[in-house]
């Protein structure tokens, strides 16, 4: 049995159906078939049950954490030699938020690529709830995400503290202020009074997104009920439907470089930050403490710090 013999099983393991596990390793189903069976044999147990369809026994439960613990162990080390030899090759698995990834990527990306062309990037996108999921089963070398990370034993790296900013079509701004709109634009500019926008249309992130806890939270704070037409999980959208003119948006100021060309015929925005100290959050990297962290990893925090 070896580390092929593994990611064989283990990819058998995932799909529970040969034919696909086959498809996806690009080998005939009849020689998969023969690397497990030659596997049950060499164990002395059966992996799988055939009937009424695959599924895995408990020997081939206990196989899936094993192999999976090995083949990262054998990564770990291919890396760590590959650090001393800065032969630097091997995978960066990075999971981040897609709006973050949006804003973020196209400014470290083509750097780290430049200094390190024989390392492969794999990008994981997902709401924090699932890039912490990832983290802790080892899918991901680390993560980009707000604080707090609520999962145990993850070293973070700051990258930036981010305010919350307010989206507002310049309409509603024209229409909420008349001849004082461009007094009010400065003086928001500085800070926004979110009170004078109650009677206007709200599109927000749905609810148990990290950002939307903190929009929520703010809102009881000043007893403040938004006019919600419309929920997305998708930050881009309501960035979208605020240039759009449909709605007001809230979301962290980095986010803010996502934000859609505008159209011909867009109303355009206004950008009015909110100075409630709980609604500023920290952008951070994080990474097991008890995962070797290559040094192109290390790099590529350097590289997100420096581009936000």
């Amino acid at each position: 049995m070896n580390f092929l013999h593994l990611r064989y099983f283990l990819m058998v393991a995932e799909e529970l159906n040969i034919t696909r596990a086959a498809e996806r390793l690009y080998i005939s189903q009849q020689s998969l078939s023969n690397h497990i069976s030659n596997m049950e044999r060499e164990l002395d147990v059966k992996l799988f049950t055939r009937s009424p369809k695959l599924s895995l026994t408990y020997a081939g439960d206990l196989l899936v954490q094993t192999a999976t613990q090995i083949l990262d162990l054998y990564s770990q080390y291919m890396t760590k030699v590959g650090d001393i030899n800065r032969h630097y090759l091997g995978v960066l698995r990075v999971g981040i938020s897609h709006t973050c990834g949006l804003a973020l990527l196209p400014s470290v990306l083509p750097q780290f690529r430049t200094e390190f062309p024989m390392v492969e990037f794999s990008l994981y996108e997902g709401n924090s709830t699932q890039l912490e999921d990832a983290l802790s089963h080892g899918r991901v070398d680390l993560i980009i995400c707000f604080q707090p990370i609520m999962i145990e034993g993850v070293t973070t790296v700051p990258l930036n503290e981010q305010r919350l900013v307010m989206v507002v079509p310049k309409p509603f701004t024209d229409q909420r202020f008349g001849i004082h709109a461009e007094e009010i634009r400065l003086q928001y500019a500085q800070g926004a009074d979110i009170s004078a926008f109650q009677q206007f249309p709200f599109v927000l992130i749905k609810r148990g997104n990290r950002t939307r806890n903190i929009v929520d939270q703010y809102f009881s704070r000043y007893y403040f009920k938004p006019q919600l037409i419309l929920e997305t999980e998708n930050t881009v959208t309501t960035l979208a439907m605020a240039q759009a003119g449909v709605g007001i948006t809230i979301c962290p100021e980095l986010f803010l470089r996502a934000i859609p060309n505008a159209p011909a015929d867009s109303a355009g925005v206004d950008f009015f930050p909110l100075t409630d100290p709980s609604t500023f959050s920290k952008l951070v990297a994080g990474y097991r403490r008890d995962r070797y962290l290559s040094h192109f990893g290390e790099r590529f925090i350097d590289m997100a710090q420096s581009a936000i």
